[in-house]
């Protein structure tokens, strides 16, 4: 017994070892994430119960803020505009998105060229691209506007158009963002057996039923990380809007994010905003968890 208890000590003591490394390791991270999001976020919920205007101390005022929220009209338009920019810039970009990818999964002339072009956008900032759109669309000076002069008599001026102005951004947006999830399909389109796609091909199976029945099936886990990553993004938007319209015209492309801006840095009203903020955030980690336990599902039915 003595001799067995003399060869698990040092097993014993390794393992003490690697623990305290371990823990040693993780330490900085666990800081990081502590003082980026669990303060910050500790610091949004404690301040959505208060009315703060920076200048004065925070004053408890309950569920006030959230209150205010349900009742206001632009509070709701704003969230009707973040889904539908969320909305409509998955459901085209991803239809896109998977037909460029299919596209560029093909022996193309000047392939490596063009996928460099599409992924191009992807290198600028937001506010970059933003303001290159911005001046294409100029009701007045813009290119395209003078070409629709030139062509129709009219001019085009779709920014300050209350039906036109969303589209745009959602345009915008799905250019600047669809190079980067094109690479991702296409790494996912080159995983896809080829051996089936010959053997589809030689029972005389068309390239659309090759794709439906093959490639799209290869593909889907891509697609859905695609559209969930796209979507949950999306919900966050609020530079193309600042850049481009300002919220406007007549609220059309206020977002939820926009909103919490206006509240917080144009009216001082931080408790609203940090309401705004915890609203947003639960939204986010719902929707996660939901799409988490419907992979889940998937997983153990397969």
């Amino acid at each position: 017994m003595a001799s067995a208890d003399r060869t698990a000590a040092p097993a014993v003591r390794r393992g003490r070892r690697e623990q305290r490394a371990g823990a040693l390791l993780i330490t900085p991270a666990l800081l990081m994430i502590t003082a980026t999001i669990l303060i910050p976020l500790g610091v949004a919920v404690a301040l959505s119960f208060t009315r703060y205007d920076l200048f004065d101390p925070p004053v408890f005022v309950g569920l006030l803020n959230y209150q205010q929220l349900f009742a206001d009209q632009v509070f709701w338009t704003a969230a009707g505009n973040t889904v539908q920019f969320a909305v409509g810039q998955v459901t085209v970009g991803v239809v896109v998105a998977v037909a460029v990818a299919v596209l560029f999964n093909q022996r193309v002339a000047g392939g490596t060229a063009l996928r460099s072009l599409v992924y191009l956008p992807q290198a600028a900032s937001y506010v970059v691209v933003a303001l290159i759109w911005t001046m294409l669309l100029d009701p007045i000076a813009g290119p395209l506007s003078q070409l629709t002069e030139a062509l129709t008599g009219d001019r085009l001026s779709v920014l300050t158009n209350q039906s036109l102005a969303m589209p745009s951004i959602i345009v915008m947006s799905l250019w600047r963002n669809l190079g980067y999830f094109m690479i991702i399909l296409l790494a996912a389109l080159k995983s896809v057996p080829e051996d089936l796609l010959q053997a589809a091909e030689v029972d005389g199976a068309g390239s659309w039923r090759r794709f439906v029945h093959i490639t799209l099936p290869g593909i889907s886990s891509a697609v859905i990380f695609v559209a969930i990553t796209w979507f949950l993004g999306a919900l966050q938007m609020f530079t193309q809007a600042y850049v481009m319209t300002g919220g406007g015209p007549v609220n059309a492309t206020r977002t939820l994010v926009y909103l919490m801006y206006d509240n917080a840095f144009a009216a001082l009203q931080l408790g609203k905003a940090s309401a705004i903020a915890v609203l947003l955030f639960g939204t986010v980690v719902v929707l996660s968890a939901v799409v988490r336990l419907v992979g889940f599902l998937r997983g153990r039915e397969a």
